[in-house]
């Protein structure tokens, strides 16, 4: 499964380098504008440097950008950008690995596999895991997480000792951490509440079996919250949350011109302004204040990008929370926009008069994640197997947070892409396990023939 996946991945990217980007983009070289150029030309950079003055020049993170730091001891190697593919297919292919691994927990390897063909083949994704980015780490890094700890809490809740699982997700941390460690950030709350309800669940079997498997998971359960809260920082996109604390809206006044959603934004989130919920501690307050701030800073595309296909992709524009309050109540729609956008109402127009390739490919996913979704709330009725919701409620916390601060679609759907890609995966198995099921039951009990 592993070298299918690798295989594939290789074939896709390097077609997709070769061919599809020249056709489209005058690039020679296959390599996209914007962030994939940007890294490329950091690496070549560092490389360079390291050649020069040894591995005393090299730098995990140059200009803050772990992907850069990564590709340049690649290029080390070899100058053919094209060396990037192999290690990005190699991502994809422990990620595919991954999700089925998590799957399994649950549904046949049959089952896995064919609900985990959506992320191994993903269409848009391949064209972007074909540059060296983000989000192939990113990939990587959640689904090794999510199937070290889905798979030692569940082993814990069985009655069998976690075994090394805890090593996949701590590999899965590290890989979070070279590229964004705000989201060890986001999940060390979330993982950190699992661990305590895993825990009274597990109290509530007989004492003579309880400490045998419990003991083992609460350490192992330690080592990884430790890791989470040291590996959360480091990266330029940690600085997303966390340059918010002194912020002011004064800085920006050079920058964002008045009148633009964005300024209105930013001036809501000035401290001056910003009203705290008291109810709530000072930390809270803060990474409420941070989130809204960050919308802000995604508005700014508004204004900088007049492509009419970016300006359809943003939603809520006219959303400004200028409280803790207003933020919290923004939470259920955030909810939403994580884990429903694009809305069906964008696909359409969005397909016809800009011919996206985002809006021909993702539509499809999000199809198949509506109706996935509810294949999954008939599948735990019917079965009762309610430990499918560690992962699914994972899963939607990030999403949340996600739609909290990024109300631009394209940029949405590649930082979120791991978790919805779980819950998109987990409804399918769910959706092929029920119909399985029915094919059981209709052959043990045929009808009986016609008089």
């Amino acid at each position: 499964m592993f070298f299918a996946i690798l295989v594939y991945a290789v074939v896709a990217m390097l077609l997709v380098r070769e061919l599809a980007i020249p056709l489209r983009i005058s690039s020679a070289d296959g390599i996209l504008p914007g962030d994939p150029r940007y890294y490329h030309e950091i690496a070549l950079a560092q490389a360079q440097a390291i050649r020069v003055q040894g591995f005393v020049a090299f730098d995990l993170r140059p200009e803050g950008q772990g992907p850069a730091g990564i590709a340049s001891l690649l290029y080390l190697v070899s100058s053919v950008p094209e060396v990037i593919v192999g290690l990005n297919a190699l991502l994809h292919a422990i990620a595919g690995v991954a999700l089925v691994s998590i799957l399994m927990n649950w549904f046949s390897r049959r089952l896995a596999l064919a609900a985990a063909l959506p992320f191994v083949v993903s269409p848009y994704m391949i064209v972007w895991f074909s540059q060296i980015n983000k989000d192939s780490f990113a990939a990587a890094g959640a689904m090794l997480l999510l199937a070290g700890f889905v798979g030692m809490t569940l082993r814990m809740l069985r009655g069998a000792r976690p075994g090394g699982l805890v090593l996949l997700a701590l590999c899965g941390v590290a890989l979070l951490w070279i590229v964004r460690p705000y989201v060890n950030q986001i999940l060390l709350p979330v993982i950190a509440v699992a661990v305590l309800v895993s825990t009274a669940l597990a109290l509530r079997r007989p004492q003579s079996a309880r400490w045998v498997t419990l003991v083992p998971f609460l350490v192992h359960a330690l080592v990884l919250l430790l890791t989470l809260s040291a590996l959360d920082s480091g990266a330029r996109s940690d600085q997303t949350l966390a340059k918010f604390s002194g912020f002011n809206a004064r800085d920006y006044e050079d920058v964002v011109p008045e009148g633009a959603v964005a300024r209105t934004c930013i001036n809501s989130v000035d401290r001056d302004v910003w009203k705290p919920l008291d109810i709530l501690p000072d930390s809270a307050n803060e990474k409420l204040r941070a989130l809204a701030a960050q919308r802000c800073m995604v508005f700014t595309i508004l204004y900088a990008d007049s492509n009419p296909f970016t300006q359809g992709s943003f939603v809520d524009a006219d959303v400004l929370p200028a409280s803790a309050a207003e933020a919290i109540a923004y939470i259920p729609r955030a909810f939403l926009l994580g884990l429903l956008a694009p809305w069906p109402s964008s696909w359409l127009t969005e397909v016809a008069e800009h011919r996206s390739v985002f809006y021909t490919i993702v539509p499809v996913e999000v199809s198949l994640l509506y109706a996935g979704l509810c294949a999954l709330l008939a599948w735990l009725c019917l079965t009762r197997r309610w430990s499918v919701l560690l992962p699914v409620i994972i899963a939607v916390a990030v999403l949340t947070v996600y739609g909290m601060s990024t109300p631009f679609v394209g940029t949405l759907y590649r930082y979120r892409y791991p978790f919805w890609m779980c819950l998109l995966s987990l409804g399918l198995a769910a959706a092929f396990d029920s119909i399985a099921r029915a094919r059981q039951r209709r052959f043990a009990h045929p009808r009986p023939p016609v008089q």
